[in-house]
């Protein structure tokens, strides 16, 4: 099964209906393409180097690059070479917007793309959202694993997960993978992909384990972005060149092991999963594993998962490449995760950037208010910090003494934005300015600029 069986299944002479130039008129089924001499100077975009050719078609979207065929005898068979094949929505809007039957003239239009293309396929992707025929993605997977594919994209909005075929798994040339609505199980005999740098995850259909087991058998990753609402007891990540993850989504427990380059960390948690049981701290176990992070960007519960054990004052361990610290939904009604926040910020040396946005709990705000008013936090010094952005804060206290304690501990401080939430308004805001505008502050130089 390969060519022979795209030949059977072209259908629509797409190459001559799509032109990037051309004036078309339709009659029925038939096209008539109208090429006027064009009269002037000469062509000076054919002359130019294949090189650069190549380098502008591979910028086209597909229908445009085809369309070229037709400009002359030196541009007919430029596009059968181009490397890289990108069937996106814009030409699914393109052809399903002509006729009823335009779902089969998309699926002919790939067939024919790869049909009559000549030479590698480095790069290929399909990221059509209406495209419903499994059996035809698995026949061009087919036919594309015979290629060195180094970039593969598949995306499809979820109706049902679609399941990778076997022959996927033998594109052991691959450096970047993107897949979106999928169901990856790979068969007993699968080796991971000992080349990939990149991989891209969004709604995959796939047990922890297998996860695991993937990530540990690309030795070369480096970029790691997974997102869904799948839900996982424990998470593995092992990767000894991992740079840079990101995670959304669902988990009862993560574990980082290996990950001495990790820079950039992204965790957004759907929810904290209750029944697991935290024996230790969180934030220390994660604080070990993650020596090299230079960003650290915490989203929905994640603060409140760190909070979980026993948070320490200061940890045994400091961030010392830790610059840019972003904590969202920060609830401070809530003690632990204000002690785990400060702990972040207070066990990182060279921090530089920090983003709080805040959500005003009411778990126990009495217990927090207490803890400012007894705790001495001046011996605290943020050396490096020079740029603060608080959002959605309202006149609650505990905010406050937060904003204050981080003016009085920031030496080097330039600059805090402070941007109120829309239910603070009237009295409320004039009281909150006055406050802001009484805290002492570490740096001579520090701006505190307020934003409605």
């Amino acid at each position: 099964m390969g060519r022979e069986y795209l030949r059977d299944n072209l259908r629509t002479p797409f190459a001559l209906r799509h032109s990037a130039s051309s004036s078309l008129h339709e009659t029925g089924d038939s096209v008539i393409i109208i090429m006027k001499r064009p009269c002037g100077p000469l062509d000076i975009i054919s002359d130019l180097p294949n090189n650069i050719i190549e380098n502008i078609l591979m910028r086209l979207p597909i229908c445009d690059a085809v369309g070229t065929s037709i400009l002359s005898k030196k541009w007919r068979y430029k596009w059968l070479t181009l490397p890289h094949l990108v069937i996106d929505n814009a030409l699914g809007k393109k052809l399903l917007g002509r006729q009823q039957s335009a779902k089969n003239e998309l699926v002919s239009a790939v067939y024919q793309v790869l049909l009559l293309h000549k030479g590698p396929i480095v790069k290929f992707v399909l990221e059509v959202d209406e495209l419903e025929s499994y059996s035809d993605i698995d026949h061009w997977i087919n036919f594309l694993s015979n290629h060195d594919i180094q970039e593969f994209t598949l995306s499809r909005a979820k109706t049902e997960h679609y399941k990778l075929p076997s022959y996927f798994f033998t594109f052991l040339h691959l450096r970047h993978l993107k897949l979106r609505g999928c169901a990856f199980r790979p068969p007993p005999r699968f080796k991971g992909f000992s080349k990939l740098i990149s991989l891209q995850l969004e709604d995959i259909l796939m047990d922890a384990e297998t996860f695991g087991s993937l990530i540990s058998s690309c030795p070369l990753l480096e970029q790691l972005t997974v997102s869904g609402y799948i839900p996982y007891d424990s998470l593995e990540i092992s990767a000894p060149n991992l740079k840079s993850f990101s995670f959304t989504g669902d988990f009862g427990s993560i574990c980082f092991k290996n990950t001495l380059l990790l820079a950039e960390v992204t965790v957004a948690l759907c929810r904290v999963n209750k029944n697991v049981k935290h024996q230790s701290s969180n934030l220390i176990k994660i604080g070990r594993s993650l020596p090299a992070v230079e960003k650290l960007y915490l989203e929905g519960y994640f603060l409140e998962f760190l909070a979980l054990g026993n948070v320490p004052k200061r940890l045994p361990i400091l961030f010392n490449n830790l610059k840019v610290l972003h904590l969202d939904e920060m609830d401070f009604s809530n003690l632990d995760e204000i002690l785990c926040s400060l702990c972040l910020i207070t066990s990182s040396p060279n921090l530089e950037e920090l983003r709080v946005v805040a959500y005003a709990g009411d778990i126990a705000r009495d217990a927090v208010v207490e803890y400012f008013g007894t705790q001495n936090l001046s011996h605290h010094s943020l050396k490096r910090l020079q740029k603060v952005k608080m959002e959605e804060i309202s006149n609650f206290e505990p905010e406050l003494e937060f904003i204050k304690f981080i003016l009085a501990s920031s030496p080097s401080l330039e600059e805090m934005e402070v941007l109120r939430s829309e239910d603070t308004v009237g009295e409320d805001e004039r009281k909150m300015w006055k406050e802001l505008m009484r805290f002492r502050r570490a740096s001579p130089k520090a701006e505190v600029i307020y934003l409605q």
